[in-house]
């Protein structure tokens, strides 16, 4: 057998060559051992010792003199399982000291219409209040038919929009089409606040979205306090704008 396979249980080559020599042999005398492996008897002594820490190799005494025999292959089964059991067990202490002492934001680029959808179904999926300013009135328009099916599923899950449209052409029509629908709170703010960007908000994530034609794109931050201070100026810019 290559001694190359008993690396994947934790053995090194020279252990693993020690081991397999006296699983192929009676009880063993250092000497004999050595004389084998062509290992030189000072480190064998070391390794041997190892071993019989391990639980792979015993031996026993006759006349005063150790002879050595490798533990059965079954037991070094049961070992490795119990040492996995052991593993275990101390696994979720591991866990904990892994996690960061500061939880940092989550920063994410989301490409292409696809991109977009998957903000909407993550917003469908937190089921939270929805802020939204800056609103252009593109999303029809660049996302297709999308976004009537997102509208209906949210007006079903009565997840509550608050949205600061720009009064631009689009963005009075898709205002208008916002004061139609339910859960649905709807205020303007002066063409001057135009932007190819939006905002939203919902739970603890920040969105901007690029309403480029071509290439729409979606920045997503995960991060609690960075959402309230951003739910903190909608709600500034909510009581300065127009209902109409």
């Amino acid at each position: 057998m290559d001694p190359e396979k008993l690396k994947q249980i934790g053995l090194n080559e020279k252990e693993s060559k020690v081991y397999l020599s006296l699983l192929e042999s009676e009880d063993c005398l250092v000497s004999e051992i050595a004389e084998k492996t062509k290992i030189n008897r000072t480190l064998l002594y070391s390794i041997l010792s190892d071993l019989s820490n391990k639980g792979i190799v015993t031996y026993i005494l006759k006349n005063n003199t150790r002879y050595y025999r490798a533990a059965e292959p079954e037991k070094m089964l049961s070992m490795l399982k119990e040492k996995e059991k052991f593993f275990e067990s101390i696994l979720p202490e591991l866990i904990s000291l892994k996690k960061p002492k500061t939880k940092k934001p989550l920063v994410e680029i989301l490409e292409g219409r696809e991109g977009i959808k998957t903000i909407l179904n993550d917003l469908l999926r937190i089921k939270q209040e929805w802020f939204a300013f800056n609103i252009p009135g593109k999303g029809p328009e660049i996302i297709g038919p999308t976004v009537e099916a997102f509208e209906k599923e949210r007006q079903k899950q009565k997840i509550i929009l608050n949205v600061l449209c720009v009064k631009t052409t689009e963005g009075i029509k898709r205002g208008k089409e916002f004061s139609q629908m339910k859960f649905t709170n709807v205020r303007f703010m002066p063409e001057s606040y135009e932007s190819p960007a939006s905002n939203w908000i919902y739970g603890d994530r920040v969105v901007v979205i690029f309403w480029y034609k071509e290439f729409p794109f979606a920045i997503r931050i995960i991060d609690k306090n960075l959402a309230e201070s951003y739910k903190n100026y909608f709600k500034a810019l909510w009581k300065v704008a127009k209902e109409d």
